[in-house]
């Protein structure tokens, strides 16, 4: 995956943020990806030929926004945001203050089983930044 802006990270981290990644996919996530908050894909799990570096700053402003109108509210910071998209939903989640997570669950019910995992792969994607 060609990642221009990948040099502001190291190789090491990109395949760590990848592993992370792949636990999700054999959690049955169909697809998930890392984000810097200012819209650079860091690492994806996609199937072969899936390009989606276009959306990456589109995910980062949709839980920018998210944490502004909820700030504005003073209602704090919020974990993550939900996007339904006919039976499937796209979870745009925090992972600390350099990175977000990007996860696509197959339905509502799957959505419920997959959320305490997506926040794992959130820790753990914000303790590799942290490194």
């Amino acid at each position: 995956m060609d990642m221009h802006k990948e040099a502001a990270i190291s190789g090491e981290k990109v395949e760590l943020l990848k592993a992370a990644l792949s636990k999700l996919r054999s959690l049955g996530i169909e697809k998930s990806a890392v984000i810097s908050r200012d819209g650079t894909m860091l690492a994806a799990d996609v199937p072969p030929g899936e390009e989606h570096k276009i959306y990456a700053a589109m995910y980062a402003a949709m839980l920018g926004s998210a944490e502004g109108a909820a700030s504005e509210l003073r209602l704090g910071v919020p974990k993550r945001v939900v996007m339904d998209v006919g039976k499937k939903k796209v979870i745009v989640e925090g992972a600390g203050p350099m990175a977000l997570i990007v996860a696509l669950v197959g339905s509502a019910a799957q959505y419920q089983k997959a959320a305490p995992d997506i926040d794992r792969a959130a820790s753990e994607v914000k303790a590799i930044m942290a490194k």
